[in-house]
C-alpha cells in the first residue's frame, strides 16, 4: 500500500520541484542548454514560480494552477469519504473559482491582450489522471500531498509577482489573492496532521 502512495506522490514532488530548481542557460550559439526547464520552445524557458516578473509568465501559471485546484477538488468531492477533506475541497472550489474570475478581470483591465489558458498543461493533467486512478484507500493522502505542493508553488508564484511583477491590475490581483493562498497552505498543512 505504501508503494502505491509513494509512487505518484514522489513523481508529483519531483515534477513540481523541477521548475523551482531548473536554471535557464544558453549555449554560446544562443541555443538552450540541455537540462533546462523549457515548457514551450517557441517562448523559451518558463521561469520558476519564485522568479516570475512578467504578466506574460504569471497569467498562464496562475490560470493553470487555479484549474488544477478546481479539478482535483472536484475529484475529491466525488471520491473522498473524509469530511475534513471534502470541506477543504469545497473551500478550494469556491476560492479558486473566485480567483479565476479575478484573474480574468485583471487581465481585461490591464489591456495587455494576454490570453488566459483554459484547462491544464500536460504536467498537471498527468497528475490529475494519477489522482483519478488512485485507490479509494490512497486517494485522500494523494490529494492532500498534491494540494500541499500546489499551494507551495502558488504562494511562491503570487509572492514573487506581487513583489517583483509589472505594476498594474494583475499585480494588484496577485497581492490581494496571496493571503487566501497562504491560508489554504495552512489549511492543507493541518489536514496532513
Amino acid at each position: 500500500m505504501q508503494r502505491k502512495i509513494l509512487g505518484p506522490i514522489t513523481a508529483f514532488v519531483l515534477a513540481a520541484s523541477l521548475p523551482a530548481f531548473a536554471q535557464s542557460e544558453r549555449t554560446p550559439d544562443g541555443g538552450e542548454a540541455m537540462g533546462t526547464n523549457a515548457m514551450d520552445t517557441d517562448k523559451g524557458p518558463t521561469p520558476a514560480p519564485q522568479d516570475v516578473k512578467t504578466a506574460a509568465d504569471f497569467v498562464p501559471l496562475a490560470a493553470v494552477g487555479n484549474s488544477f485546484e478546481i479539478e482535483t477538488s472536484n475529484l475529491a468531492l466525488t471520491k473522498s469519504t473524509d469530511e475534513a477533506v471534502r470541506e477543504f475541497a469545497r473551500r478550494m472550489n469556491a476560492d479558486h473559482s473566485e480567483a479565476a474570475v479575478k484573474l480574468q478581470q485583471a487581465v481585461e483591465q490591464s489591456k495587455s491582450g494576454l490570453a488566459i489558458p483554459t484547462g491544464l498543461d500536460a504536467r498537471h493533467q498527468e497528475l490529475l489522471n494519477e489522482l483519478s486512478a488512485a485507490d479509494d484507500g490512497d486517494f485522500d493522502a494523494e490529494y492532500v500531498a498534491m494540494q500541499r505542493q500546489a499551494h507551495e508553488e502558488a504562494v511562491a508564484l503570487f509572492s514573487a509577482y506581487s513583489t517583483n511583477g509589472e505594476d498594474g491590475p494583475i499585480k494588484e490581483m496577485a497581492a490581494s489573492t496571496l493571503p487566501t493562498l497562504k491560508e489554504h497552505q495552512q489549511m492543507v498543512g493541518d489536514l496532513g496532521k
